[in-house]
């Protein structure tokens, strides 16, 4: 029997374990969570029997036992940002074994003239903790890869398999300049990519330590001033507790905020306080009204902003340019939006009449 057919044979025998196999090394990204690391995507694999046939079958194949082929099991991760390569490369050390041998950062054989992305490749095998366990302990000796790169350097890859050109010496003379420009486009968009982010957090760590709030309003500014603003506390927690609803805080619905000041005319920190301040026992007045009756289960900390937009266009009692913002934002039902944007006007103007007359009263 030739060495493919042993080969084969053994794969047969062990293909159960190598999908265990992958599942389990597939399962760290639950590890990489915990590290507080989100990556696009994780992809496994064992390789099928007729692949593996193809490969042993190679020319120039001098494999002789199934343990000398590494990549029976195949897992990729693909990050969001390179830098994130290396951070889950140093999970992937604690968490398996790691064979130095066969393993290969192939982004250091990247020349400067060379087209396309290359890799982090680890072969890896479940740490000697495993033995001890039952289910894993037959498994211990069998070997994986792990390919690691950014959704960027993935792209390239992807595209580069899809042309069929690895060599830049196999890519016809006149296009190779192209090539070359859209390699070095990809990379500076990873690098730029990576700097932005570093850049968006330098900036969230200088408003969170910010002693005013005359500042620019973006999703981060607007964040963090609804969480530390008292009033915006005082309104959201009144609303929250005639309503019964669950109050939560979503970085989403501070972003989906912003464009909605932005509307209304408020692009200012201090005069969105201002205002919020002015209108204060309305606001939550409205909010309660508007909130009685519809089907929610929680609102989203910040929901007194979101009642100062509407109550705002409202207040000015321009019927179209209220249609306008629940067009815009898609608020309401498509087909009932006149109806709806009337409903809120008239159930503002009396919640506003009711607090004016008992502002009279009290002044009385």
């Amino acid at each position: 029997m030739s060495y493919s057919d042993n080969i084969l044979s053994e794969y047969d025998k062990n293909v159960s374990r190598y999908e265990t196999l992958s599942r389990k090394i597939s399962a760290l990204e639950g590890l990489i969570r915990d590290e507080g690391l989100y990556v696009h995507s994780i992809y496994h694999r064992v390789k099928e029997r007729d692949s593996l046939s193809r490969k042993l079958n190679k020319p120039d194949t001098s494999f002789k036992e199934l343990g000398d082929l590494t990549d029976i099991v195949g897992v990729r991760v693909i990050t969001y940002y390179n830098s994130d390569v290396d951070r889950v490369a140093d999970i992937i050390r604690k968490e398996f074994t790691v064979d130095t041998e066969h393993s290969i950062d192939k982004r250091a054989l990247l020349d400067p003239d060379r087209f396309g992305y290359l890799s982090l490749h680890y072969v890896v095998s479940l740490s000697k903790s495993y033995a001890k366990l039952t289910e894993y302990k037959r498994m211990v000796r069998l070997k994986a890869e792990i390919q690691i790169r950014s959704i960027l350097q993935h792209a390239w890859a992807e595209i580069e398999h899809d042309l069929g050109y690895k060599s830049k010496y196999a890519i016809p003379i006149q296009m190779r300049r192209r090539f070359s420009r859209l390699s070095g486009l990809l990379e500076l968009a990873d690098y730029e990519f990576d700097g932005l982010r570093k850049n968006l957090r330098d900036y969230s760590e200088e408003v969170a330590a910010a002693q005013d709030i005359d500042i620019p309003l973006d999703k981060i500014s607007l964040a963090h001033f609804i969480k530390r603003s008292g009033l915006v506390r005082m309104l959201d927690d009144e609303i929250q507790s005639q309503t019964g609803l669950e109050l939560a805080f979503e970085d989403w619905f501070a972003e989906s905020l912003v464009d909605k000041l932005l509307f209304v005319g408020v692009s200012e920190l201090p005069d969105l306080e201002a205002g919020l301040r002015h209108r204060s026992e309305v606001i939550s007045r409205f909010a309660i009204e508007h909130l009685k009756g519809r089907m929610y289960s929680r609102i989203h900390r910040g929901v007194s902003v979101y009642y100062f937009c509407t109550g705002l266009l409202a207040e000015a009692g321009d019927e179209n340019r209220l249609l306008e913002y629940l067009e815009t934002f898609n608020l309401g039902e498509s087909t009932n939006r006149k109806r709806f944007a009337r409903g809120i006007m008239e159930k503002y103007k009396s919640v506003g009449d009711v607090h004016e007359s008992n502002h009279v009263k009290g002044s009385s």
